[in-house]
């Protein structure tokens, strides 16, 4: 693997000590439900876990949406990726009372995840509120980062979509630059405006209802790979406007 992937990751990985019961859980259940190798730091894909329609969420939260999707659409597999180990048993937990057996889980930084997966193998990314740093110093912990946007666009199948959500107007501000240096991305937008959620949006998570009923605006994208047909077909990013 090249050195350049094998960065610190900055999402919390607990908040609190794990009970013995936890670290029970996230033990044998991550035998069951886990994408890869607990024993490994670097993920080595369980190839049978893959299907043909792959949905991957970077940062799963509570996994309220996951397994939403999940129930949703049984023909379908999708992928948790999150370091943090209070919601990573949570989530093990939930889908084993559950019994779903199209939901897996990789505890552990997403840009190594990434580089396990096959090019164009994923059907859907869901990148929703992903923690901005709002602090100056601490901007070069974002996640969507240029570099990290063009590894998406690979990963992505051709019908796929990467769809991004925030409301920090800073952070959508700087995604929509990084995005203008990446050639391999097509912006597929509301003409209505960035705070209003497209129709391929999956449901609404916790996070997102907590910022709209205290008055945040919500800003969404959703963006799409071009394969071998750089500049071609492209739809231009928008100057935003947030009304």
């Amino acid at each position: 693997m090249e050195n350049q992937y094998i960065i610190p990751s900055y999402g919390r990985k607990r908040h609190r000590g794990l009970s013995d019961a936890q670290k029970n859980d996230i033990h044998t259940l991550y035998k069951l439900y886990g994408i890869n190798d607990p024993e490994k730091d670097i993920p080595e894909i369980c190839a049978e876990k893959l299907g043909r329609k792959v949905v991957l969420e970077i940062g799963f939260g509570n996994g309220e949406l996951l397994l939403q999707q999940a129930n949703l659409h049984p023909d379908m597999q999708f992928i948790g990726c999150d370091p943090f180990e209070n919601g990573v048993v949570t989530m093990l937990r939930d889908i084993h009372g559950r019994n779903l057996q199209n939901v897996h889980i990789f505890k552990g930084d997403a840009r190594l995840l990434l580089e396990k997966l096959p090019e164009q193998s994923l059907r859907d990314v869901y990148v929703l509120f992903p923690d901005p740093w709002k602090k100056r110093r601490h901007h070069k912990r974002r996640l969507l980062s240029s570099k990290f946007i063009n590894k998406l666009m690979q990963k992505l199948s051709a019908a796929g979509n990467l769809m991004v959500a925030t409301d920090h107007e800073g952070y959508m501000l700087e995604i929509l630059a990084n995005l203008r240096t990446v050639p391999n991305a097509r912006y597929c937008g509301n003409k209505e405006g960035l705070t209003v959620k497209p129709h391929c949006y999956p449901g609404e998570t916790k996070y997102e209802r907590k910022a709209l009923d205290s008055g945040r605006k919500c800003y969404y994208l959703q963006i799409r790979p071009i394969h071998g047909q750089q500049g071609t077909d492209t739809n231009p990013l928008p100057t935003p406007q947030y009304g």
